[in-house]
């Protein structure tokens, strides 16, 4: 007589697909989040960083006006800083997404085109998003530095 038991021994390979694709969908939740999060704590560091370093430098922008520089000029400075700032990290995270992907294809023998493609651009969404306020607070500074 045949008898089933609970350790999977005797499972379909529908049941068997089903549960990989469960499994995966899970990994790939909890990786995505915990990216997701890493992304956005990052990000408002960075962010609250910038604010910070406008209020100290208030004083050197008011300076700055005094000798001429216009409020365009200032702000071109400001937004080649920005893209320095959070360029490079974006950059980074990029790449460290796409040889965690490569990895990903190594470990669980898949490609994953779709899901790496969609993290790099939130990534970048969220990355410029962050930049653009930024930029923003830095022309709010200048105003007041007048």
């Amino acid at each position: 007589m045949l008898k089933m038991d609970d350790n999977h021994a005797n499972s379909s390979r529908i049941e068997t697909s089903n549960n990989q694709k469960m499994n995966m969908g899970l990994i790939m939740f909890i990786v995505g989040f915990l990216g997701l999060t890493f992304l956005i704590t990052s990000g408002c560091v960075l962010y609250f960083k910038q604010m910070d370093e406008g209020e100290s430098e208030k004083p050197d922008y008011t300076i700055l006006r005094k000798l001429g520089f216009t409020q365009g000029d200032l702000l071109k400075g400001i937004q080649l800083k920005q893209i320095y700032n959070f360029g490079i990290p974006l950059l980074v995270g990029l790449l460290h997404s796409y040889f965690a992907v490569q990895s990903g294809w190594f470990l669980f023998g898949t490609e994953l085109w779709t899901p790496m493609i969609i993290v790099m651009v939130l990534y970048t969404a969220l990355y410029s998003i962050f930049g653009i306020l930024s930029v923003l607070y830095y022309k709010k500074v200048i105003k007041e530095a007048l």
